[in-house]
């Protein structure tokens, strides 16, 4: 198995365009805490796109199939991936982790990112979605800053990075879980869990122009994946 998720966090750090955009420390570095899914309304709402995908997926119950009435239901080797935020703060008092793969095991621990959420600069809970409509690129700006992790572009350099501190893709991996011979095939796993959906600041980005695509450097996709095309979505 592969050590701590901490690994993941801490690749999230400073990044600076050519012109002088920066980016603040994750807060999961400065004593944020994991809130759990539901802590991310928003995402896990119905009818949400992320969300259903993800309830969809192996993540949402990696604990629940695998683990739960077992020996190992408390296996520090086995929490670390079946499991999120294990030996890390999390808010709810008496928590030791989160069951399943929740949404902060690859996006960071959600706490300051739920508070800019509900009141950005101490304006309530709808100023951040005036700032996003106005302005969706800061918007996605002040989401990093106060902790979110994307893989590809503010986290792990790339996606297939993320998917590694938990998987393997050969059966002699010196990470692979004793337990089980499976491997992953990330580029079938990236198709059948891509929950990027088009959003507002994709519509921007689109429109961009080079100078500006150099000053919101930090802001875009560096891994190559994440500019393939969009799964189909279900018909209702």
């Amino acid at each position: 198995m592969l050590g701590s998720r901490k690994a993941v966090y801490f690749l999230g750090g400073i990044v600076v365009s050519v012109f002088s955009l920066t980016f603040s420390l994750p807060a999961m570095l400065t004593g944020a805490e994991y809130v759990s899914n539901s802590g991310c309304k928003c995402h896990m709402g119905k009818g949400c796109y992320e969300g259903e995908e993800y309830k969809e997926r192996l993540h949402s119950n990696t604990w629940e199939k695998r683990l739960k009435g077992t020996p190992d239901a408390e296996n520090p080797d086995c929490l670390k991936c079946h499991a999120t935020a294990y030996g890390e703060k999390i808010a709810e008092a008496g928590k030791k982790y989160l069951p399943n793969v929740q949404c902060e095991a690859c996006h960071g621990a959600g706490s300051e990112y739920k508070k800019v959420k509900e009141n950005y600069e101490g304006k309530g809970k709808d100023a951040f979605k005036e700032l996003l409509k106005k302005d969706p690129l800061m918007a996605r700006k002040v989401q990093y800053d106060a902790g979110l992790i994307v893989a590809g572009i503010n986290g792990p350099a790339t996606v297939k990075e993320q998917c590694l501190k938990c998987h393997w893709e050969t059966k002699d991996d010196k990470n692979k879980c004793p337990k089980t011979d499976k491997v992953m095939d990330y580029k079938d796993y990236f198709k059948k869990d891509d929950h990027r959906d088009n959003d507002e600041i994709d519509d921007v980005i689109k429109k961009m122009s080079p100078e500006d695509k150099k000053k919101w450097a930090a802001l875009l996709p560096k891994d190559e994946i994440l500019n393939t095309p969009l799964k189909p979505k279900k018909k209702e």
